[in-house]
């Protein structure tokens, strides 16, 4: 999955600015990975302003995030919704939790948290990781799976880059990107080994049904 860069007259583009904004809620969890890519997918696709307010309306203007610098300078109706605060935290993962399965199934799903240098290993077992709606803290995070006679299903949203690296042998990867195209947003690093395994990547939108052939039962 490449990524396509913002050349000198996009850099003042409103919607760039709106997309910078995206990610740095993203980084700083206040956005799951499906929210950045349904609120991103609305700021290109708009073509006024109001597109745009509605794109990211119910969030805090730059102005009210930590991070905000005062060269930024997005436009959001004055008659938007007051800032959306989430009550209570997104499910994180105990760390005490299974990691490891034999024979098992481990699953992630929902809304949750997407730690980085997660580690997943299956022996004789399944995985399956529905990271559409986990939230992460940071721009780039690092997911390594190890798979022993083991399958693995990783989904994930539209706007996410991902590169795959690992030592597989005697070992299948199939990867279903769809068609949609980069813009900046999170980045994830995932490291998938394998002996004598399975392993599939799809995008898909959350909400989304996921196909027959993905089904887990």
């Amino acid at each position: 999955m490449t990524s396509s860069g913002h050349d000198d007259s996009t850099f003042h583009d409103p919607r760039t600015l709106a997309q910078q904004h995206l990610e740095a809620m993203v980084g700083r969890g206040e956005l799951s990975l499906s929210e950045f890519s349904d609120r991103a997918a609305k700021i290109w696709a708009a073509t006024c302003p109001a597109e745009l307010d509605v794109a990211l309306s119910g969030l805090p203007t730059p102005e009210q995030s930590p991070a905000h610098s005062p060269a930024t300078d997005l436009r959001v109706g004055a008659g938007a919704p007051s800032p959306a605060i989430r009550s209570g935290q997104a499910i994180t993962v105990d760390e005490g939790q299974k990691q490891t399965s034999v024979f098992d199934t481990l699953k992630r799903e929902g809304r949750w948290l997407l730690p980085d240098d997660y580690k997943l290993t299956s022996w004789f077992g399944d995985i399956f990781l529905d990271a559409r709606e986990a939230v992460v803290d940071r721009p780039r995070t690092r997911v390594q799976l190890d798979l022993w006679c083991a399958n693995a299903k990783i989904l994930l949203p539209p706007g996410v880059s991902v590169a795959i690296t690992g030592s597989r042998h005697m070992s299948e990867l199939k990867i279903d990107e769809g068609k949609y195209e980069i813009r900046g947003g999170p980045h994830l690093n995932l490291e998938i080994n394998g002996f004598m395994a399975g392993a599939k990547v799809k995008i898909l939108a959350a909400g989304e049904k996921i196909p027959k052939a993905w089904k887990w039962f």
